[in-house]
């Protein structure tokens, strides 16, 4: 019995890629970038996906705001109280005696990386990082490609070298300068929304690679973040601190439709392993964002 459901579900996300057309998903995580960062500074690229695609900007992170915890929900599909990363000083042998989703002792929580890799051994994933602590989130040996990278520029370069190249399955990109220039400047600031204009530029560098490898027709693209910021910081409850940017633009996604619903931050990795045909492991507590969906 267990077997019968297991394949019907197997189907239904078949079935499910097959409809949205989608064979592709880029995210582009952008630290530290609140939604007044994408209002109120020139973010072009960002507004063409919005009106191409659907968005939210009360997207919710978790609990406290900060960037492992965050990352790790937006790659893991489950909260803290699930993952068990709930700060910037967690380190892999922290977990060496514990056990996640019926794993093995000492593995992490399962990422979308893993979970890919297991049920399609021949896709073609990539990270590349900005902040220096996001590799050891994901599982080592899941990836084709995982790089730490140390400029923007050079970031974005490999991205668009790795989207021409491989036409990854799944590629993630952390861009790290927004919330830099939050710590250093403040957010709101007239440098902060400098940072996020150099960010959108990024996106338009993904956005043309995609098209010029002639992927448009069956990629999602997403943007998010891990948290906002207020003042010079991050780490709290406010609004500032917890709302954040969540885009999405490909096949199937309803074009200028903003949510109606709030998302957690880790539906949207629920959402890119259903685009992608997965079998959701059930330990993931997200849910799909079904409303993004064209009908």
């Amino acid at each position: 019995m267990r077997l019968f459901s297991f394949l019907l579900l197997f189907v239904a996300s078949l079935l499910h890629a097959q409809e949205h057309k989608i064979r592709h998903v880029i995210v582009i995580g952008v630290d530290g970038m609140s939604p007044d960062g994408v209002i109120k500074a020139a973010t072009p690229n960002m507004h063409a996906m919005m009106a191409n695609g659907s968005y939210s900007f009360t997207c919710k992170a978790v609990l406290p705001t900060v960037s492992s915890p965050n990352w790790a929900s937006i790659i893991n599909g489950a909260p803290p109280s699930a993952h068990g990363i709930w700060s910037n000083k967690w380190q892999v042998r922290d977990i060496k005696d514990s056990v996640y989703c019926h794993g093995k002792k000492g593995y992490i929580f399962p990422t979308i990386f893993r979970v890919l890799r297991e049920q399609k051994p021949k896709a073609k994933i990539v990270c590349f990082a900005g902040w220096w602590s996001f590799v050891r989130l994901v599982e080592p040996g899941v990836c084709t490609a995982k790089e730490r990278t140390l400029t923007t520029a050079l970031l974005a370069s490999r991205a668009v070298t790795s989207i021409r190249l491989r036409k990854p399955k799944f590629l993630f990109l952390d861009l790290n300068d927004v919330d830099e220039t939050g710590h250093k400047y403040g957010h709101g600031t007239a440098k902060y929304y400098e940072a996020v204009e150099e960010a959108d530029k990024v996106v338009g560098k993904i956005i043309n690679a995609v098209k010029k490898s002639r992927m448009a027709d069956n990629t999602a693209i997403i943007i998010i973040a891990d948290h906002g910021g207020i003042g010079k910081g991050h780490g709290g409850t406010t609004p500032q601190e917890v709302n954040v940017p969540f885009i999405i633009t490909g096949p199937g996604i309803k074009k200028g439709y903003k949510l109606k619903n709030d998302p957690q931050n880790y539906d949207i990795t629920v959402t890119e392993a259903k685009m992608l045909g997965l079998q959701v492991p059930d330990c993931w507590e997200g849910k799909e964002i079904q409303e993004i969906f064209e009908k």
